[in-house]
């Protein structure tokens, strides 16, 4: 944990001291200048550290103010970073093949600090543009007609998930009408925010089928126990290894393998109910990461975790670490995974090219 510590921080360190160079570049070097960088620099580089500890304090104000000033710095720095690789990379091209860069170091700095608050803006604004994603699965092993599921997916309920923005997923999920709500994972967040509140936002969810949620590795961080009550307060039951049939399928969820021994597996109980299910039942795994395990049969898996990337081009990077991109994906053997770009922001609370979204998935019947 110390040496992840150590990583992060030195990469984020590393951004402050890249971004901040480009202001000392722009102005007169004076003392009085390196000072204010050196002091900002590093206070922002730690900022989330005091987010953590308000929330540990179970300070609500505190947090929410802290969260939206470390997170959406931590935003803009990066929008600040790669607009400056970008203009970095221009003027290597414009020396090696000997143009003259027309831009001074403070010409420089004004272009890039306008097109990073500019992108900011629009990440902002994105962030609250929860569209609805329909899906359609045909199979023969629903006996008839077709079952209706709302995932809903790393909202990150908590400091900087505000009650008018919850007000509209729930309200957007009660006019789609699922027979089934599922939530697959990261719905959680902070320990310092006031979960019991916000869970009753969720409790004019009525789905006739039920509603279901599985463990991310974000309500281990948030606290267990702390995770399970806000669950179940908010009307979901908590699949933890465990699966259940219902409206003529069966859901099975597991928790995120993140949380090491904490994380429960699936018994040997269910697997072979699986296993035994498995020829003709429609089986719908839920599972927070959009990681395949060979070894337990599905015939679609729901996931989220990568967030489509959130920022572009970070989905890039999400692609090379899990295989897949946000969306249907097709796996061997007729097998579907589907992942949620969430409904929420984790870090910045902005979204670049990856809408939020509600996924609402029909499972329909072959049969006449």
């Amino acid at each position: 944990m110390l040496i992840f510590l150590g990583m992060v921080l030195l990469i984020y360190g590393s951004m402050h001291l890249y971004a901040l160079s480009k202001v000392w570049l722009a102005f007169p070097h004076t003392t009085g200048l390196l000072l204010a960088l050196l002091l900002f620099g590093i206070i922002m580089t730690f900022s989330p550290f005091l987010v953590w500890f308000t929330g540990r304090q179970a300070w609500h104000g505190a947090t929410v103010i802290a969260s939206w000033v470390a997170y959406t710095w931590m935003g803009l720095l990066l929008l600040f970073c790669l607009f400056a690789l970008l203009f970095d990379l221009a003027y290597l091209a414009a020396t090696l093949f000997n143009f003259n860069w027309p831009l001074s170091n403070v010409a420089s700095l004004l272009g890039i600090s306008l097109l990073s608050l500019a992108m900011l803006g629009y990440g902002l604004l994105e962030a609250h543009q929860l569209r609805v994603e329909k899906v359609t699965v045909t199979t023969p092993k629903l006996a008839s007609g077709k079952i209706t599921i709302a995932q809903l997916s790393d909202m990150h309920v908590g400091a900087m998930l505000g009650d008018t923005y919850l007000d509209r997923i729930v309200a957007k999920l009660n006019e789609l009408q699922p027979d089934i709500i599922v939530a697959t994972g990261d719905i959680v967040d902070g320990q310092g925010d006031d979960l019991h509140a916000l869970a009753r936002h969720f409790q004019t969810l009525k789905p006739p089928k039920g509603a279901y949620a599985i463990i991310g590795n974000h309500e281990f961080y948030a606290g267990l126990e702390h995770s399970l009550r806000f669950l179940n307060n908010a009307g979901f039951t908590v699949l933890r290894g465990e699966s259940v049939a219902t409206g003529g399928i069966m859901l099975a969820g597991v928790d995120d393998p993140s949380a090491g021994s904490l994380a429960q597996d699936f018994s040997a109980d269910m697997r072979k109910a699986l296993i035994t299910a498995h020829q003709n039942t429609f089986i719908v795994l839920l599972k927070h990461q959009p990681r395949i395990a060979d070894d337990i049969p599905f015939d679609l898996q729901l996931s989220g975790h990568i967030h489509g990337g959130q920022i572009f081009p970070i989905a890039f990077i999400t692609r090379l670490v899990y295989g897949v991109d946000a969306g249907l994906t097709q796996l061997t053997g007729g097998r579907l995974l589907y992942t949620s770009r969430g409904a929420g922001t984790w870090g910045p609370p902005i979204r670049i090219f990856a809408q939020p979204e509600i996924t609402l998935i029909t499972i329909a019947s072959e049969k006449k």
